[in-house]
Formats: C-alpha cells, structure tokens, sequence
C-alpha cells in the first residue's frame, strides 16, 4: 500500500457484516471514493483474515457491525482485535442498528474508535473512514493505556494523602489560563490516585475533551456527552462520572473491590470538579477580556486613523479657505477700473474687504487649540491600540481531531 499522509488519503478498509446486502452498499460506496475493500461475513473470518495477514496487508481500519447471526459477535471480535499485538491499534469503527448509551458503552468496553448508528449516511461514512485512517497513520506507535489496580491506588492515596494532591490542584487552577492546560491538570490530578481519568471542558465559545493518550476519540466524547445528563455524580460498572456546567470528570478504573476506597476518590473527584468549575469560568472570562481588549485595540486604530484624517482636512481647510479668500479680495479690487468709482469708495470697499479677511483669518488662528485637542485624541488613541492582553502563557495543545 501507498503511505498516505494526508487526510484525503484512501487506504485498504475491512468489512465485517453478516448482511451482504448492507457490506456491499458500504463497499460501493467506498469503492467509489478510492478505497481498497476487503470483506469476512463473520467474526471468526475477519480474525483468520487478520491473524494471517503480512504486516503490510493489515487493513488501516475496520467497519464492523454488532450483531451477527452467527459466530461471536461485534463487541467479541473487537475485544479480540484488541488482544493481539498487529491488530491493537487498528480503528474500528462499530454498525449498530441501535444508538442507545448501553451499546456505546459496550462498544467502548470492547475497545472501539467510533460508533455509526444504521442506517448510515454515505457522506458520513466516508468523511469517518478518511479520518479514521489518517488517524491510525499519524498514530501508529500510540502510547499504551494507563493499567491501574485498586492496590496502585491506595499506594498513591497514602503516599500522597488526598489533601495534598487537591491543595496541588487547586494552586495549580489558580495559574491555568487555557482549557488545555486545565484538562492535562485535572488529568494528572487523578492519575495521582492511580485513576484514568478523561475530562471534558466547555465553555459558550469552545468544547475540549482529553484522556491520558490526549485527544478524545469520537466514542469516548460520545460517552460523556450522552452521560451529561445523569446527574451530578453518577457510576457505571467500573465508570464513575462527576458533572457541573462546565466540567466533566470521568474515571474509567474505579477499584469497585473497595467500597472505601470509592467513596474516597468520589470525594476527590468531585472536589477536583468543582474547583476545575470555578477555573474554566476564569478562563472564560480572561478569553472575553481578550477578545474585548483586541475589539477595543482595531476600534482604537480605526478611530486614530480618522481622527488623523479629519486633522489632515482640518488643515487642508485652513490653507484653502485662505486662499481663496485672498483671491476674492484680488478679484474684486480688480474690479476697480471697470466700475467708475470713486479713490474714497474704493478704499472704502477694499477696507471692508480687508476687515473680513482678516477677521476670518484671526478665527482660524485662534483654532489653534482644537489642532491641539486633535493631538491629544491621537496620541490617546495611539496608546490604547498598542495595548494587548496575552491569551495565555502555556505552550499550545497540539491537537489532531478524528
């Protein structure tokens, strides 16, 4: 196979569906859009395929449907998949003619990369499958899963103490101003008690959803999005979630073996919640702040430039109006010899002239302090554009979305 890097990039894609009718319109479809496609009608086939398959011939991801008529299932042939050394790593992507939030925690359990509910949607299949394998190609040498027991974790907890692994959360909150550098804190906070712990932060402008590895898959954000809404602390099996507006903690390896031991890490966990709440409103605001301060700093260069415009046509003003009022006073003395006046009318006329001239000129140089104000205005103005509020001081994330 080509080595693609690219997003767009097409690559050879495994088919499991016990439905040759619902394999084959999912193979067309990729087909079409320049994959490779290999097909098993079962789960034992796609293993056999699998396990004798050259390292060169594994496919770069698998559509695998849940239920089969026979033979083991999707969520077995998955968790075998996983087992196995060449195939640990490969995305698969789960079919399931249900959606609820039991089939994708199954799914999850099993080790899925992503759940598609039938019937599926063509452009959405493909935009997953490119996705999918680029994923798998910038991420061949993934780090392993964190691996803890309830032992590890009474270790740290009475090694470190609860109190101290907070107290450290809470200074460190203190510092945080991204959402990045808040959920790597909540993170590290956790595996302190020997938990694997995903986290999920939301503020109006941005959603950021981390685990130990790094970025969420499509499935693990689906898991705590559809667990939102179960109230503020909330367990499944080995699974404990603990949600406030704007904070989503959950563990994954809760030593279910010691009931003390639980109802210890609920106690920090929702600590380390509700502190991670009161951070992510700060960094809300600081990103408010930021973004009013850069609104205020383009205003501030917008209105300099106009103010300098209009002091600029001020003086143009000036400089023409004089001009044309010494013109005028020309124009009509020349006038003069045409007119048959008399020398005391025409020194009267030129004098009446003259006056007004003159007085209009004396205005304009009595304006010299709103020339001064315009410098002020400027020099103000000038000030608040170069006036800038960082948006924060930790390295940036580098994030690769699914």
């Amino acid at each position: 196979m080509q080595d693609h890097s690219e997003p767009g990039c097409s690559g050879r894609i495994l088919i499991v569906d016990d439905d040759p009718v619902v394999a084959g319109m999912l193979g067309v479809s990729l087909l079409a859009a320049g994959h490779e496609i290999v097909e098993a009608g079962s789960g034992e086939e796609a293993l056999a395929r699998l396990a004798g398959a050259e390292r060169g011939q594994l496919p770069d991801m698998v559509f695998l449907d849940i239920e089969m008529g026979m033979g083991i299932d999707g969520f077995e042939t998955c968790r075998r998949l996983r087992a196995a050394q060449a195939t640990c790593e490969l995305p698969v992507i789960f079919l399931s003619g249900h959606d609820g939030l039991d089939d994708r925690l199954r799914a999850y359990d099993a080790g899925g990369s992503d759940f598609m509910a039938k019937p599926f949607v063509t452009d959405e299949v493909l935009r997953k499958a490119r996705l999918a394998i680029a994923h798998r190609r910038r991420q061949e040498t993934a780090a392993a899963q964190m691996q803890s027991s309830s032992a590890t974790a009474m270790t740290a907890l009475t090694s470190l103490g609860d109190s101290e692994v907070t107290l450290k959360f809470s200074r460190g909150a203190l510092g945080c101003r991204s959402l990045a550098a808040m959920a790597l804190l909540s993170i590290d906070s956790m595996a302190a008690f020997g938990l694997n712990c995903h986290v999920q932060l939301r503020t109006p402008g941005a959603t950021l959803t981390l685990t130990p590895q790094g970025p969420a898959s499509p499935l693990e954000e689906s898991v705590i999005e559809r667990s939102k809404a179960m109230g503020r602390i909330f367990s499944f099996g080995k699974r404990l979630i603990v949600n406030y507006d704007s904070v989503s903690l959950l563990v994954t390896n809760m030593p279910l073996a010691d009931e003390s031991l639980c109802g210890r890490i609920r106690d920090q966990a929702a600590t380390i919640a509700e502190t991670a709440e009161l951070a992510v409103g700060n960094i809300a605001l600081r990103s408010e702040a930021v973004a009013r301060a850069e609104e205020l700093r383009a205003l501030a260069g917008v209105s300099r430039a106009a103010v300098e415009e209009l002091r600029g046509s001020y003086r143009q003003l000036q400089v023409a109006t004089c001009l044309e009022l010494e013109t005028m006073a020309h124009s009509i003395e020349s006038l003069y010899v045409h007119l048959g006046l008399s020398n005391r009318q025409e020194f009267t006329i030129s004098d009446t002239v003259r006056s007004a001239v003159d007085r209009v000129l004396t205005l304009f140089e009595s304006s010299a302090a709103l020339d001064s104000n315009f410098a002020s205005i400027v020099e103000g103005l000038t000030r608040a554009g170069e006036y800038s509020v960082s948006q924060e001081d930790e390295a940036p994330l580098k994030v690769e979305l699914w």
